[in-house]
């Protein structure tokens, strides 16, 4: 039997959020969600949940078939006005949720420490050395790819730079 139809045979058509009120302001968050061991999982109100904060239905149910098959799924919730209210709500339908995405790390810290200037922190990891003073000088910020990267970098430096060898 296929994960589809038993959704279907366990819950039926109880998703449905006509009577719930979307919310009307909030900030995207990445999650990454996971099936709590000792809970019933609750895909109905947990996909509500995240249809209130604006996940299309359609997406919202995707992402529970998901969490349902492999017991993890990773979302990107347009609205969140409240990440406890969100992750309360998932917890009471038996999903733990956890933000998935780099914080912001200082680009000048982690070339300090590493006891590099600008250009040679641009050159050893394949930045471009404009890029890296204009984070610096907060003209421009990194975005989360890059922020990931940064995270790298400071965590395992070594890493980072042997994966740049093309030989």
């Amino acid at each position: 039997m296929s994960t589809r139809s038993s959704l279907l045979e366990r819950f039926g058509q109880q998703v449905q959020i006509r009577d719930e009120h979307p919310v009307s302001e909030g900030s995207a968050e990445r999650l990454h969600l996971k099936a709590l061991p000792s809970a019933g999982l609750n895909t109905p109100a947990a996909a509500r949940a995240l249809a209130r904060r604006h996940l299309a239905m359609k997406a919202a149910q995707a992402v529970m078939t998901e969490l349902f098959d492999t017991g993890e799924a990773f979302v990107e919730v347009p609205k969140v006005e409240s990440l406890g209210q969100l992750k309360s709500e998932l917890e009471n339908a038996g999903i733990e949720a956890r933000k998935h995405g780099p914080e912001p790390i200082s680009a000048r810290a982690v070339r300090e420490a590493l006891h590099l200037s600008q250009a040679q922190f641009a050159l050893r990891f394949g930045l471009e050395e404009a890029t890296v003073k204009n984070w610096e000088q907060g003209k421009s910020k990194p975005n989360a790819t890059a922020m990931t990267l940064l995270w790298t970098i400071h965590r395992n430096p070594e890493a980072v730079a042997a994966s740049i060898k093309m030989d």
